[in-house]
């Protein structure tokens, strides 16, 4: 029985550890999970052409997507996750890419403060 328990204790270690390295890299190496570092969204992508994003929000097609309203951009937007000055920043529709604070989608939602 003790090698049973001795072993189960171990696996609940090894697994915790494993648990821990992503969270310790994140908290060592803050970059590494920034915007800064992630790759710009292209207009041209799949999920990006789907969804009627451009980096310029006065470029878009209003015949196309006629919920568009001027003033509406990713920086007023709730998706977006990074600061109002940031120029490229974190979405959570497009996760691991920068989208441009100028940009809009068809997603676009106020932001709630």
């Amino acid at each position: 029985m003790k090698n049973e328990t001795s072993r189960r204790r171990f696996l609940c270690e090894v697994a915790s550890a494993i648990a821990a390295v992503p969270v310790g890299a994140i908290l060592l190496y803050p970059r590494a999970s920034g915007a800064q570092d992630t790759p710009r969204l292209p207009e041209d992508d799949p999920a990006a052409f789907a969804l009627g994003y451009v980096h310029d929000a006065s470029d878009v097609d209003v015949s196309k997507y006629p919920r568009y309203e001027p003033g509406q951009i990713c920086a007023n937007c709730q998706q977006w996750r990074a600061g109002p000055d940031v120029e490229w920043g974190p979405c959570a529709i497009f996760p691991g890419r920068s989208v441009r604070n100028e940009g809009w989608c068809s997603v676009w939602v106020p932001k709630v403060d």
